[in-house]
């Protein structure tokens, strides 16, 4: 045997009680005691305290002392557990040892010792997880303690952020399956978003609703007493995708939007859209372009859908949301990255037509200063002038002051005040965006991006003496490609396509048909009209509930069905209130 490779070491039987015993030597170390190998194993596992509902992450198992002991103590706290390697040699070793003592241990690949293998484990197991501990089988966690500790705090990550969203989905789930269901439709009524990816030439420029943004309004607003220099100076140079609760920061400082990213699916952004353009025909450029989420407010969506394009951040894991992606009736999907922001700039790297277009992000500050949340002239600003009086000034400063807020330094050195959801978007954008090119930070407060500076002022500088000096030579604008009324090169698409809102409205037709079979069910049981007698009641109701997950997923217990009786009174309740949103949806897609 090669002298890296593992070697089983007979040690003193005595240690034993009369069996054989084995130590483990593996680079010039040994994996267990020469003198009693099961010992410490045997007494962390005793000393383990399992809340239920627990992941044990074994680390190196290597001989897989202790296993019966661990699975039995698992199972009495109806917890689980997973052995992780991250040594080749010694995973190998391990998977014969498996074999070999016939165990029925769940050892996880050498290609899934990855964020996105621990992930597809969780998405995989039948168990929902409420914490994970670790516990080290053997001194072979010694060899890579790096990665166990990375591999250990990704899986609390992985666990935290499925309890995160069930809190998102309890208080919102219901919201984003109805405004899903309205949506439906219009989504295939309007411009395929495929379409429209990768046809825009001009750099862009991605706003959001932070202070950061005040530089560009600023700008704007100095030059427009000459004939509006500075909103057509912006609208020469980029093509400005702005979030939906920047648009009346933009639109008060004279600022053209050629798209809007709309996420939002609650009432209170209904605000952002007063006063905007809508265009009557598809294509006539009388208003901004808008992407919208399939869950964002369809009372919106159904004003603007003609100069639209949909996409869907997918806002859970399950098999309504399969079925709907096997029916192609899913648009464009993006990562739930949680925050509008990077959604936008998420849509903005997939509309550019490749990665020499530079794209700017400003506005994006994931932070605020005392007494304000949001740039000049925002709806949330104008809120608080509209409310103030000389005893409550137009100032949040509950904001900053008020409990779950922290104070950081933001990139230009000065204080700014924060949340723990917004600096997490702040290094989940960061992480997310890493390594993207052509990708600038021109914001000039808030907290730090990851990514390269640029002055906005400046660039605006470079692309004027650039086009000044194209015309001059040339005669040709330096972005001169043919573009439609949006600003999209070579687009292509049509605002309404029969054929999708057909399937869209079979389908609808056939949920609503099954929702109404599954109520009669839960009504009258055993003498319900569609009761099929070849298979029992409990079983037809489970098929029936079987992707249908928009009928219980804001339950605080609804991450899996139940057929518990409450359960399924609450199931019931919920039938009606989605049969109705289902035919509203069927007749706005009449065709």
């Amino acid at each position: 045997m090669a002298e890296n490779e593992p070697a089983l070491i007979k040690v003193a039987s005595s240690a034993q009680a009369g069996e054989a015993a084995f130590t483990l030597q593996y680079k010039n170390r040994f994996l267990y005691s020469k003198y009693n190998p099961q010992k410490s194993v045997m007494q962390a596992i005793q000393n383990l305290e399992l809340l239920p509902e627990t992941l044990v992450l074994a680390f190196s198992p290597a001989l897989f002392y202790g296993y019966k002991e661990l699975k039995e103590k698992c199972q009495a706290a109806k917890s689980d557990f997973l052995c992780v390697e991250a040594d080749p040699l010694l995973h190998a070793f391990e998977s014969q040892e498996i074999i070999r003592q016939d165990l029925a241990a769940s050892l996880l690949p050498l290609d899934k010792n990855n964020p996105q293998g621990l992930n597809d484990f969780f998405n995989g197991s039948p168990k929902k997880f409420r914490r994970v501990i670790r516990l080290d089988l053997s001194a072979g966690a010694a060899l890579a303690p790096g990665f166990y500790k990375s591999f250990f705090e990704c899986a609390q990550n992985i666990v935290a952020a499925f309890w995160k969203n069930r809190l998102t989905l309890v208080r919102l789930g219901r919201l984003y399956s109805k405004n899903l269901f309205k949506n439906l439709p219009l989504a295939a009524s309007s411009t395929p978003f495929e379409a429209l990816e990768g046809t825009v030439e001009k750099p862009i420029l991605v706003c959001g609703a932070g202070e950061s943004l005040d530089e560009l309004t600023a700008f704007a607003r100095e030059k427009r007493p000459k004939a509006k220099e500075g909103a057509a100076e912006i609208k020469q140079t980029f093509f400005t995708l702005a979030v939906d609760a920047a648009v009346p920061a933009l639109s008060a400082a004279g600022i053209k939007i050629d798209a809007i990213a709309a996420t939002e699916s609650q009432w209170a952004i209904e605000k952002a859209y007063i006063g905007l353009a809508q265009g009557q025909k598809c294509g006539q450029d009388s208003g901004p372009f808008i992407f919208f989420d399939l869950t964002s407010r369809p009372q919106i969506a159904r004003r603007f859908y003609k100069n639209s394009a949909f996409y869907f951040s997918e806002f859970d894991n399950n098999n309504f949301l399969s079925r709907l992606a096997k029916n192609s009736l899913l648009p464009k999907i993006a990562p739930p990255l949680g925050s509008i922001g990077l959604t936008a700039v998420y849509l903005a790297l997939l509309l550019r037509k490749n990665d020499s277009v530079p794209v700017y992000a400003t506005g994006l500050d994931f932070s605020f200063s005392a007494g304000r949340t949001h740039t000049h002239s925002s709806a949330q600003s104008k809120a608080l002038s509209l409310l103030s009086n000389r005893l409550y000034p137009a100032q949040n400063l509950a904001a900053a002051f008020g409990p779950g807020s922290q104070k950081l330094f933001g990139k230009d050195g000065r204080p700014v005040w924060t949340t723990k959801n917004l600096s997490a978007y702040a290094a989940l954008f960061k992480d997310y965006f890493k390594g993207a090119k052509n990708l600038y930070d021109a914001g000039k407060s808030g907290l730090e991006l990851g990514l390269e500076k640029a002055s906005l002022l400046g660039v605006l500088n470079d692309e004027k003496s650039k086009k000044a000096a194209a015309s001059k030579d040339l005669g040709l604008s330096s972005h001169a490609a043919a573009s439609n009324a949006f600003g999209f090169a070579n687009a292509a698409g049509t605002c309404a396509d029969t054929e999708r809102v057909q399937k869209v409205r079979q389908f609808l037709a056939q949920e609503l048909y099954d929702l109404r079979a599954l109520a009669d069910l839960l009504s009258k049981g055993d003498s319900s009209k569609f009761r099929d007698k070849n298979i029992s009641l409990d079983e037809q109701i489970s098929r029936s509930l079987s992707g249908r997950e928009y009928l219980y997923l804001h339950f605080p217990d609804g991450s899996a069905p139940s057929l518990e009786r409450s359960f399924l009174t609450r199931v019931r309740s919920q039938i009606d209130f989605f049969a109705k949103d289902i035919e509203t949806a069927l007749a706005a897609a009449q065709v």
